[in-house]
């Protein structure tokens, strides 16, 4: 017979007894139903002292000291159940009052070894100094997820969505664009925070511009080299602050372009010379903070050097090099060449001797002897001009004006050339340099 059929049984027993008593009065009746209690408990305890209990969400503890996944910095990162049902057999006495706090379900983590995810038997642990015996644990494995928890430097960069600007104006380029400040620190397991490679923070305003403009979000987004990282259930941290991302706004202007000159003859007419160059461009579209907006009919874009002016020769000016810190190349055009004169032109090679070289500004208290017998510059001009161009026109000198720390012995100093009765001609150096050296002898002057 079963344990429900033998208490049943107990129960006609009793009931059949104490029915008449029932009748006669209400205090009897109240003894006897504690009496019946009694009874029942006492044979209960005697007769089947052995019961089954179940207790529900038992919590899980993961045991990581004194293991190597301890000492190697691991942590329980994620697991696939908080709580087991743990279903147990014993003495009525102990069993009987046990409670979920009185139980705890230990995973240990001793074959850890490394960062990823491992099935850990549950062992049911007291709390208490109740004893029994486990029948069974639903679910008897929990899976556990391990890594270490680190901390990474990310540069910060934008993500722009609904920000343009005005007709006439032009956003700033991404190296342009600043974010403040420019680095984030992510916090979180290390399989996780080794693959982001890059943080974006995020303005979503639909917005027009004509002015510089500052954004402020505590919005990010991350990324891996080829897709963005979701920041759900990764347990990633990162110091919450406000970004301000400043958007440079630039407005549209369109310039003349020129040169500089420089190293031609006094005589030289550069004016009429510049009339000659071919631009690649006759105009540069730039764009200009707003701020600082200053319009412009010309924009200055390099020098040339006459010494280095051969005929049809091309320069060429990265517009990197010499726009300005606030402008901008709004076509992106690059670099622009300059081509010189070609056509009606000629190279003639004239040597200077010895006594037609000029010494001026000379300091009084040395004598100065040109011991360089003579130079060979080359002069470019016109056809018919270098075909009468003599070395009688020329004018050679060594200025000594800027010629410091003079002392006896020999120096080198440089050769200038002009030729006043022409304004179209120029020198390219002498012998494959462009200023040509001539020696020279010096000597104090004795004291009269």
């Amino acid at each position: 017979m079963d344990l429900f059929g033998a208490v049943k049984n107990i129960f006609k027993k009793i009931s059949s007894f104490f029915s008449g008593l029932f009748e006669k009065d209400v205090v009897i009746k109240i003894t006897s139903i504690v009496a019946a209690v009694a009874i029942w408990f006492v044979i209960s305890v005697n007769e089947y002292p052995i019961i089954n209990e179940v207790v529900f969400n038992v919590p899980i503890q993961i045991a990581l000291e004194g293991t190597y996944a301890e000492a190697s910095g691991y942590q329980a990162m994620s697991q696939s159940v908080e709580t087991v049902t743990v279903y147990l057999t014993g003495n009525r006495g102990e069993v009987g009052n046990i409670k979920t706090e009185d139980l705890v379900a230990v995973a240990s983590a001793e074959n850890v070894m490394y960062a990823m995810e491992y099935n850990l038997p549950l062992e049911i642990e007291s709390l208490s100094d109740k004893e029994f015996e486990v029948t069974k644990i639903e679910p008897a494995v929990v899976s556990v997820g391990f890594d270490r928890i680190i901390t990474k430097e990310i540069p910060v960069s934008p993500e722009i969505s609904g920000v343009y600007a005005a007709e006439g104006y032009i956003m700033g380029d991404s190296d342009d664009i600043a974010v403040v400040p420019n680095k984030v620190n992510i916090t979180g397991p290390a399989t996780t925070v080794d693959e982001i490679t890059q943080a974006a923070v995020v303005i979503r305003e639909d917005t027009v511009l004509k002015a510089t403009t500052d954004f402020k979000t505590d919005t990010i987004k991350l990324y891996n080299n080829t897709m963005e990282i979701s920041d759900e259930n990764t347990q990633l941290t990162y110091n919450k602050t406000d970004f301000t991302v400043h958007i440079p706004v630039y407005a549209r202007q369109t310039v003349k372009l020129d040169v500089r000159i420089t190293n031609a003859p006094a005589s030289f007419d550069v004016e009429k010379f510049k009339e000659k160059l071919e631009f690649s461009i006759d105009e540069l579209v730039v764009a200009v903070a707003d701020e600082n907006a200053v319009e412009r009919d010309t924009m200055d874009i390099g020098t040339i050097d006459m010494r280095e002016v051969d005929v049809g020769k091309e320069f060429t000016f990265a517009t990197a090099d010499f726009l300005l810190e606030n402008y901008q190349d709004w076509n992106d055009v690059g670099t622009i060449t300059v081509k010189c004169p070609s056509e009606g032109l000629a190279v003639r090679p004239i040597h200077i001797t010895n006594p037609s070289i000029q010494l001026i500004n000379a300091p009084a208290q040395f004598d100065f002897k040109i011991v360089t017998s003579g130079v060979t510059p080359i002069f470019i001009g016109p056809e018919k001009t270098l075909e009468q161009l003599t070395y009688i026109d020329v004018i050679a000198q060594i200025d000594m004006l800027n010629s410091f720390n003079i002392e006896e012995g020999y120096c080198k100093l440089p050769v200038t050339f002009s030729i006043p009765a022409y304004d179209d001609v120029w020198c390219i150096g002498s012998e494959g340099v462009l200023s040509p050296m001539a020696t020279i002898q010096i000597t104090a002057k004795e004291n009269n």
